[in-house]
């Protein structure tokens, strides 16, 4: 009777193939199946969850479902490139003394600290990965196609990739802020997820001196939860980004509201991308292989709560991601001690190999409809708007990230979503900015 929930799982995952199958003949969800092959850039990359891998289920207060899957049989080491990888199980960077993570709260003492409070973590050897039904996968894939599928030039000091929400746009200049998505995804199958219009916006600061080689950003951000509408999305993020409109490559970590994909609350997420042939491959997640996970008390796509209070307590997620020098390796680091959680391989990318180009901290938001979501908490002046504070950089590959930044600083913004007051301050807010605004009309955020 203890195995009947997983061979439940197993029976109705094996439906789900089947079904898709059928689909894939008719070429209609061949691109966005759970089993579907993605030409990756040096070969073919599949997702395909194995009931033999998952040990148990675990369930958060929330509702969440996660597998605690087996950590030589998660998604991840299905990727060609990934093929009889050798996890490393902690960076070389890895302090013990920081290993509890904590999210921060008001003065810096800690709050929730892991999927959910109240249930055990997953066993030691398996690791926690989001349990979704084939529609749900769709939906991921769906949205990561819409939202990633090109990228223009990446190290241009007037330029943020805007192509993180479409297809050959045009770069912006300082206070413009905003892209028109030439070529949506109309549907998927029978998911009509996004109309025509599809429009997106990004505001908060980036580094622009070229030729500076960066291995790591981070910050604490305010967790908000912005009020968004189907096909709407708004997302706070620190990007890591190098190479240029054909050889893109990408990581993207912060917090993330989108209806289509996970509901109306704010949880965390990575996004991980490589652009060859003109394509975007990658994913939001775990949604496919290359984000290998190691530890198993943290999981992506993991509601974040308390949420911060406009004139009220601020609650806060430290997130960093940090290159280890010794592999090369993109650490994903977690709570104010610093977690490691898991590390997109360096073998995924053909511009992170050595470094980034470019670092970003802001506020995303997308719209497929005529008005544009609130980003932040909906305020756009710096006494209240959501912020990120102590922002930190790291410069050489066997240093720490640490809060002295000695770049110049580009801020972006437009006449929708403001950011700025982009300094040192207190010990507590060391280097911060703040960012957001309340949205509206399409034709009044141009």
């Amino acid at each position: 009777m203890d195995n009947l929930p997983v061979l439940k799982y197993a029976l109705a995952h094996l439906a789900f193939s089947l079904i898709f199958s059928l689909h894939s003949m008719e070429g209609t969800l061949k691109d966005l199946s759970f089993e579907a092959n993605l030409e990756s850039n040096h070969g073919k990359l599949k997702y395909s969850m194995k009931s033999n891998a998952v040990i148990n289920i675990i369930k958060t207060k929330y509702g969440d479902e996660y597998e605690c899957v087996e950590l030589y049989k998660q998604p991840a080491l299905a990727h060609n490139l990934l093929k009889n990888h050798k996890i490393q199980m902690r960076p070389s960077f890895f302090d013990p003394l920081k290993e509890a993570a904590t999210i921060a709260i008001g003065n810096g003492s800690s709050a929730e600290t892991s999927i959910d409070v109240g249930f055990t973590d997953c066993p030691l050897g398996t690791v926690p990965i989001r349990r979704r039904n084939l529609t749900e996968s769709l939906r991921a894939k769906a949205i990561f196609r819409q939202q990633f599928q090109s990228f223009p030039t990446s190290n241009s000091p007037l330029i943020f990739n805007q192509g993180l929400f479409g297809p050959e746009t045009n770069p912006f200049q300082f206070g413009e802020g905003r892209e028109r998505l030439k070529n949506p995804l109309n549907k998927c199958g029978n998911l009509n997820l996004y109309a025509r219009l599809n429009l997106s916006t990004f505001a908060g600061i980036s580094t622009i001196k070229e030729g500076t080689i960066y291995h790591g950003a981070g910050g604490y951000v305010s967790i908000n939860n912005p009020t968004v509408s189907n096909g709407q999305m708004s997302c706070s993020a620190i990007s890591i980004e190098g190479g240029g409109d054909n050889d893109f490559s990408v990581i993207r970590v912060g917090w993330m509201v989108n209806l289509l994909y996970h509901g109306d609350d704010t949880r965390l997420y990575t996004a991980w991308g490589q652009i060859k042939n003109g394509k975007m491959h990658g994913c939001l997640n775990t949604e496919c292989a290359g984000f290998v996970q190691t530890d198993p008390t943290i999981g992506l796509d993991m509601i974040l709560k308390p949420y911060s209070v406009v004139r009220g307590p601020q609650y806060y997620v430290k997130l960093a991601v940090n290159r280890d020098k010794s592999t090369g390796n993109w650490w994903l680091l977690y709570g104010e001690n610093d977690k490691p959680v898991g590390y997109w391989p360096s073998k995924l990318f053909l511009n992170l190999k050595n470094g980034a180009a470019t670092l970003r901290w802001g506020g995303l938001v997308n719209s497929a409809t005529p008005q544009m979501p609130i980003m932040g908490n909906g305020d756009n002046g710096e006494l209240h708007s959501s912020h990120f504070r102590q922002i930190a950089i790291k410069y050489e590959a066997e240093t720490t990230l640490n809060g002295t930044i000695d770049v110049p600083i580009g801020v972006i913004e437009n006449k929708c979503y403001k950011a700025g007051d982009n300094s040192y301050k207190t010990e507590f807010w060391g280097y911060s900015f703040y960012f957001g605004g309340n949205g509206g009309d399409v034709s009044q955020c141009t």
